[in-house]
């Protein structure tokens, strides 16, 4: 889970580093994925059966849709609110869970959910127009997180019922592209444009944000319960935020780092808490079904 962040993390950099259009940039990078994934399915032997397309058409076509708000939202607010706001996700996947996945809401969850909308209120309403924020852009992000929370239950429901992590992302991979290659080609301007630099960072995209993370987040998703995983993707827009920083010097002001610093607490005690009930379930597990059963019944 913490490899797949850190790796998403990267891409808002990648993303402003390449000089094409947004536009440009989803149409090759979505083009170029499903053929890597389908040689690197075949060279695991890993496979790709009609029944796998068809369960994962539909989070595909949300997935991709995902993908055009948020790379939208990269280029015409700041990364800052782009990758803050779109982890709306987060709070959405936390309520979902229960009545999707069958997950357990407690109240150091709903606890800690609170005190991330807190951070992100800061660093969101403490850019005040800065570093490129737009309300235009804002909404934008705000599409990308209620469509990446559709996603990420679908696709964490297919996981649990067995879907390998190989054969559900081509899956995802092919569906993307029904949706987002049509847009791209009709709101493109510059797709013979394309130089050498860009395709080297589009390349650089889909082999290490779009396959190395995603794979990376739908293998895990079979060990980690949804809500304790959307929480932890919360680190993702604070070191996005670092990157941007680092890299284009887009400003943080002191709320907004007050505000980062309170994302990264609460995601502590997700951790912190998460690994508690997992260390308890492996305990239980491992006792007699007798006092299992026990367990339950209270």
């Amino acid at each position: 889970m913490f490899a797949a962040v850190l790796v998403w993390s990267v891409g808002p950099i990648i993303t402003l580093s390449i000089d094409v259009s947004i536009n440009t940039t989803i149409f090759y990078r979505v083009v170029f994925w499903p053929p890597l994934l389908f040689a690197i399915a075949k060279l695991r032997k890993v496979p790709i059966t009609k029944h796998v397309m068809k369960i994962t058409f539909w989070p595909g076509i949300f997935f991709g849709l995902s993908t055009i708000s948020g790379f939208t939202a990269m280029k015409v607010t700041s990364i800052a609110n782009a990758t803050i706001i779109g982890n709306v996700s987060t709070a959405l996947v936390l309520f979902a869970a229960p009545k999707f996945l069958g997950e357990r809401i407690r109240f150091v969850q709903v606890m800690l959910a609170t005190i991330r909308f807190i951070g992100i209120s800061a660093i969101v309403f403490g850019a005040n127009g800065s570093g490129g924020a737009t309300l235009r852009g804002d909404l934008w992000a705000l599409a990308n997180g209620l469509l990446w929370a559709t996603y990420f239950v679908t696709s964490k429901k297919l996981r649990a019922d067995g879907v390998g992590a190989w054969a559900f992302i081509f899956g995802v991979s092919v569906a993307q592209v029904v949706v987002v290659a049509p847009w791209a080609i009709a709101t493109s301007t510059d797709l013979s444009k394309v130089t050498a630099h860009d395709f080297g960072l589009i390349i650089l995209m889909t082999c290490f944000t779009g396959t190395v993370g995603h794979t990376l987040m739908v293998w895990a998703q079979r060990f980690v319960p949804a809500s304790t995983s959307s929480l932890i993707s919360l680190l993702m827009p604070v070191l996005s935020m670092i990157g941007a920083w680092l890299v284009f010097e887009q400003r943080i002001n002191l709320v907004q780092f007050i505000g980062g610093v309170v994302v990264l607490a609460s995601l502590a005690g997700v951790v912190r808490y998460g690994s508690k009930e997992s260390k308890n379930r492996d305990v239980l597990t491992t006792t007699d079904p007798l006092l299992n059963s026990t367990f339950q019944l209270k």
